[in-house]
Parts: C-alpha cells; sequence; structure tokens
C-alpha cells in the first residue's frame, strides 16, 4: 500500500467521522426541540392520549 493510499483512507475516515458527528448533532437537536415544544404544550394544559394497553373496565369484549 502506497502512502497516497493510506493518505486516502485517513481522509475518507475523518470525513466519515465528521460526518457522523454531524448527523448525530442534528439528531440531538432535533430531539431537544421535540422535547421543549412537548413541555411547552404540556404546560398549556394538553395531555398526552392514554396508551393502547389500558384498557376501560367498564367495556369489556363480548359481553351485550
Amino acid at each position: 500500500m502506497n502512502i497516497d493510499i493510506r493518505w486516502a483512507m485517513l481522509f475518507a475516515a475523518f470525513g466519515g467521522a465528521a460526518f457522523a458527528s454531524l448527523l448525530r448533532r442534528k439528531r440531538h437537536t432535533e430531539k431537544q426541540a421535540h422535547k421543549a415544544e412537548l413541555h411547552e404544550w404540556e404546560n398549556e394544559g394538553g395531555n398526552l392520549a392514554p396508551s393502547a394497553e389500558t384498557s376501560d373496565p367498564l367495556v369489556t369484549a363480548g359481553s351485550a
């Protein structure tokens, strides 16, 4: 392997690391923005919808 190929591999590795860091920072920023928006929305009196896993004790399947 000559020196040109080694330099190219080194620059490609640094470029890949920089790109991965950029994507991670973007994802983190978007997550923080979403968290702030959700917090602001909850402070306005909004509630999240109940999860589908919880069932209403008054409603039973097949009893009519």
